[in-house]
């Protein structure tokens, strides 16, 4: 409302509108970007928690099997039984584990 009889008087609404459209477009702009960077953060987010995590306790589960020392450890265990039981029991213990900090990782949106 301030200015509007000089606005008027020089015939200013042109370059007005064209000042606002500018603006408006630059403000669109700008929340389409965040929108676009928050949803593909959500994917990100929802894929290191409910896959990675897991993925990353099985890798470690599997490690002493598949690994390096898997010689010695397939020699010291022998039987497949014995190999059997080691994974289960520390396989739900990693995947907790790892499930949790994938839970920690993604805790800034509570915040």
């Amino acid at each position: 409302m301030a200015h509007s009889e000089e606005i008027s008087f020089y015939n200013g609404a042109e370059w007005e509108r064209i000042n606002i459209d500018r603006g408006f477009d630059k403000l669109f702009k700008h929340i389409d970007s965040v929108i676009t960077k928050k949803f593909w953060m959500e994917i990100f987010d929802s894929m290191l928690t409910k896959y990675g995590a897991v993925m990353v306790g099985y890798t470690i589960c599997g490690l002493p099997v598949f690994g390096p020392g898997s010689v010695a450890y397939l020699a010291k265990r022998g039987d497949s039984s014995q190999i059997t039981k080691d994974y289960v029991r520390n396989s739900s213990l990693l995947i907790n584990l790892s499930k949790a900090i994938g839970k920690m990782v993604i805790s800034y949106k509570e915040i």
